[in-house]
């Protein structure tokens, strides 16, 4: 999509009605044969803490990021970083 299909709007700051200050991430760790490896991460003070220990424990693979949220249904993850190489003819995610 790139950074010409984003679409961006101000907001009033009031319509959240909650905030999570240290959400739980979770780094897949992909390789050259499509394999992966999940960790979760809990107690990671921002975002960059969770990319400098991807970078730290990538070992020559790729990460992709999600952070973990609640919902009614059970635990989702939203994507923050990366792509998962699932299709054949996509080239592996780019590291952090």
């Amino acid at each position: 999509m790139g950074v010409d299909g984003i679409k961006a709007s101000l907001v009033d700051p009031r319509y959240v009605s909650e905030e999570v200050l240290t959400p739980v991430y979770r780094v897949d760790f992909w390789n050259e044969n499509r394999d992966s490896t999940e960790h979760r991460l809990e107690n990671a003070a921002c975002v960059d803490d969770v990319l400098a220990w991807a970078e730290a424990n990538s070992n020559g693979r790729r990460a992709v990021i999600w952070v973990e949220y609640n919902y009614e249904g059970g635990t989702g993850i939203c994507l923050l970083h990366g792509q998962e190489p699932t299709d054949e003819e996509l080239p592996l995610p780019q590291s952090p």
